[in-house]
């Protein structure tokens, strides 16, 4: 179970790079209250009225944001507050050449809508791109995982047979007797009784049961326990866990039936046991009623 996690941890690592960064959330908030006021057809460019709009160098930006403050300043007039913060950040945003290659990105191929139920920002249509990207990076933390169980595996293995060679060791009958050792790795430990067996290793639990120590309990890493598999079945179990346990109850509930059955019918038989065989003759002090009870009439003294 800790590797699955590691696997989901992955992933979601993995897509984090995908994420909108605050730059990027800073930008879609100004252009979406810029599109409410000003209509959809708005950009940073037309906002702070460049003359070559797109073509405008940094230093045109920044000089004529200087224009613009001596106009709209709020010392000048309290209403131009929220304008005035507005020009300030699309001439940061402009005027920095890596966010304006971002902000011309999505001014190019479409800015994300926002729906705070949904969390934020987000796109209504997912390029083909994005999907590929996206299972890529799916399928890679899969492959990852796998190897990573593939690893965790061969460790415990070598572990073990490492272990089980430190027994042998000790063997003094050199595999064809039998040999009781006690192993206690540390000193807070109980320790524990361990018996070697004409080349096999075994762990005495209590009431003498037996368990063998050897590198076969350790399974082989399957495909299906990989994230590609578990990730989907932990996202469906809660929604799948209510109609399987109310199958379980059914099948508990049939098998409590059947049971009380037999119970009764066993009970029945051995009521029906102390009735008269048919054919029989009852003792003269006895009546057979119509229900199949026995009447015993008490002698008279």
């Amino acid at each position: 179970m800790s590797s699955v996690r590691f696997g989901i941890w992955l992933l979601l690592i993995c897509a984090i790079g995908y994420c909108f960064t605050s730059a990027e959330v800073e930008i879609f908030q100004l252009q979406q209250e810029l599109a409410k006021k000003y209509g959809s057809d708005i950009d940073f460019y037309k906002f702070l009225k460049l003359p070559n709009l797109q073509g405008s160098t940094a230093k045109e930006i920044t000089k004529n944001f200087r224009k613009l403050s001596k106009k709209y300043h709020p010392d000048k007039n309290s209403k131009f507050k929220k304008l005035y913060g507005r020009l300030n950040i699309a001439t940061q945003v402009l005027s920095n050449e890596n966010t304006r290659q971002t902000y011309d990105y999505y001014l190019k191929h479409g800015f994300p809508d926002y729906d705070f139920s949904k969390g934020g920002f987000f796109f209504k249509r997912v390029q083909p791109k994005t999907w590929f990207v996206l299972f890529f990076v799916y399928i890679s933390a899969s492959i990852i995982h796998y190897v990573l169980l593939k690893t965790q595996a061969q460790g415990q293995r070598k572990r073990i047979q490492f272990f089980i060679d430190q027994v042998k060791s000790q063997d003094d009958s050199h595999g064809l007797g039998e040999k009781n050792l006690t192993f206690q790795q540390y000193a807070e430990d109980e320790p524990k009784q361990i018996t070697v067996r004409y080349g096999d290793v075994f762990l005495k639990e209590e009431e003498d049961v037996e368990t063998p120590i050897s590198v076969d309990t350790i399974p082989e890493p399957s495909v299906l326990e990989t994230l590609f598999f578990r990730l989907p079945w932990i996202l469906i179990k809660p929604c799948v866990k209510p109609f399987l346990n109310d199958k379980r109850q059914e099948k508990q509930e049939k098998q409590g039936k059947s049971e009380n059955s037999k119970k009764i019918g066993k009970i029945n038989a051995e009521v029906q046991g102390d009735k008269p065989k048919k054919g029989s003759t009852p003792k003269s002090n006895q009546k057979i009623l119509p229900n199949g009870k026995v009447l015993t009439a008490r002698k008279k003294k």
